[in-house]
């Protein structure tokens, strides 16, 4: 048996043994455990030393600083419905977290999360939170928005179809909420990474909050195999290299490329082969916000301005463009197809989890598909740009993550209301639903290492080219490694003027909204 699975089956019996200890002192009451009968992790006594004003009586995460207006925000309205992704196109990235028990391949943990979080809420305010299911959000928003009207209150599109329709003013500013009392971004369950990348001309049309959990699956990190590292590092500890911050990427390219080679001799390197690294041409913009840069930041105005070409950035870039494309110890994804592989990510994945590469690049939502192969494996952060570099970065797969938006066509009380309930359900998200994504689901059921995974999550990164595009200032990185090319200097000027232009556009718009 691997030693995932061990470690992951005493963990179990760790968790029941407590489980029936509690239950003893308790007189074996269930009734104590709340309303769905079972007492997660974070149902109180755990979050003292967060501000009162961001918890309940009960010691839960609740945005008591608006409890006095509740009654009046929520008028008679029984139901709060939210525009979400099924899985009919996208089927690794629909919503799993707004309503349970409509998929059955969903972690038993996250619909007892979802079902917690929204049975305190309806016993709270009386309010049901029901999941309005479509195959594209954007398309469904632009849609009530020509004919202001629509079957939902709040919606969570990805980040990038977030970033056209605020354009195109389809979203109450979140700012204006705040100033009347009714939210608070700052709060913990709002990313304050995300609003501070995302905010333009100090105005949030979105953000990120747990009351999803898809920032979290599609945050980027590095998956490895232990029991191959060790048939040529037996001496290598990279969970103490991480501590210790000597997990650089010069390390992972000369532990990598040691495993790359023609495995069935037949003098072609394709996905039958070994490799050091498994990837894709999107790789290249991970290690880049991992190495601490960014594309853009942002002025004293809080606008958008050029930071690649500034400082080490384009050194740091060409190395990791060159480091990603030499010597032939990365397997890409994309070029599998020229190899005649239709489904390009389940193979690449196959060279993983079949043993035939030490490392892979991977976003949380490949873990659990993982399970599924008989291999022992760990994570970690993506690499340093050196050892002089202070912290680990992650970056989000920002296109894919879901922004939290008030659409536009509501009434003002309406939008009020949204607000409000994004605020009550970005709260329960985080005392339940994100507690057992990480908790329950990543630390317990997959093994994975608890100080790693705080190191991945402490610094999630969203840059705002990425999810605005900026004229292809977001896929700079990706295009230059689909071209096979390193000369980042002349692309970043190709497309300079354009990008500017299309900040300033942007910014534009927004200074002339409301």
């Amino acid at each position: 048996m691997k030693t995932r699975k061990i470690t992951a089956l005493l963990l179990c019996l760790l968790l029941i043994a407590s489980c029936l200890l509690v239950a003893c002192d308790q007189g074996g009451d269930d009734t104590s455990s709340g309303s769905t009968g079972t007492t997660s992790s974070t149902d109180t006594g755990n979050n003292s030393g967060t501000d009162a004003k961001y918890l309940d009586a009960n010691g839960r995460y609740w945005p008591s600083y608006s409890d006095s207006m509740s009654e009046s925000i929520i008028g008679n309205r029984t139901e709060f419905r939210v525009l979400v992704y099924d899985d009919t196109t996208e089927k690794t990235y629909y919503s799993e977290e707004i309503e349970p028990g409509k998929y059955d391949t969903t972690d038993a943990r996250l619909t007892e999360a979802v079902t917690e979080r929204n049975n305190l809420v309806s016993e709270k305010l009386g309010v049901e939170i029901k999941a309005v299911y479509t195959d594209n959000v954007t398309n469904t928003l632009r849609e009530a928005m020509l004919v202001a009207e629509g079957d939902f209150d709040a919606a969570m599109p990805f980040l990038s179809g977030c970033a056209v329709l605020a354009q195109e003013g389809a979203f109450y500013d979140l700012r204006q909420f705040e100033n009347d009392g009714i939210i608070d971004l700052s709060a913990p369950w709002y990313d304050q990474n995300a609003n501070e990348s995302l905010s333009i001309q100090n105005k949030i049309y979105f953000t990120v909050s747990d009351m999803s959990i898809m920032q979290k699956i599609v945050s980027i990190a590095m998956t490895y195999n232990p029991d191959l590292l060790a048939t040529k590092f037996p001496d290598l500890d990279l969970l103490q290299m991480v501590a210790d911050k000597e997990w650089t990427f010069d390390k992972l390219y000369e532990i990598g490329r040691e495993f790359a080679g023609d495995a069935d001799g037949n003098g072609t390197l394709d996905y039958n082969d070994n490799w050091g690294l498994v990837g894709a041409t999107g790789d290249a913009i991970h290690f880049y916000i991992g190495s601490g840069e960014k594309l853009c930041t942002k002025d004293e105005n809080d606008n958008p301005i050029l930071a690649i070409g500034e400082g080490r950035s384009i050194t740091v870039s060409q190395k990791i463009l060159s480091t990603l494309q030499s010597n032939n110890w990365v397997n890409i994804a994309q070029d599998l197809t020229a190899q005649g592989v239709t489904d390009i990510w389940t193979t690449s994945l196959d060279i993983f989890g079949n043993g035939r590469a030490p490392f892979r690049v991977t976003a949380f939502s490949a873990i659990k598909k993982l399970r599924s192969y008989e291999i022992d494996y760990g994570i970690v952060p993506i690499p340093l740009a050196d050892e002089t570099q202070e912290d680990y970065y992650t970056s989000c797969a920002a296109s894919m993550a879901y922004g939290v938006v008030v659409p536009n066509f509501l009434t003002e009380d309406d939008a009020k209301f949204a607000a409000y309930m994004i605020d009550v359900c970005s709260a329960g998200g985080k005392q339940y639903i994100a507690t057992a994504y990480y908790d329950q689901i990543l630390k317990n059921k997959d093994a994975l290492d608890v100080e790693t995974l705080d190191l991945i999550f402490d610094n999630v990164i969203y840059d705002v080219s990425i999810v605005y595009g900026f004229e292809g200032l977001g896929t700079l990185h990706s295009t230059l490694m689909a071209e096979k090319s390193t000369d980042i200097i002349s692309k970043l000027d190709s497309i300079r003027d354009q990008v500017n232009a299309k900040i300033d556009e942007i910014v534009e718009t927004y200074s002339q909204s409301n």
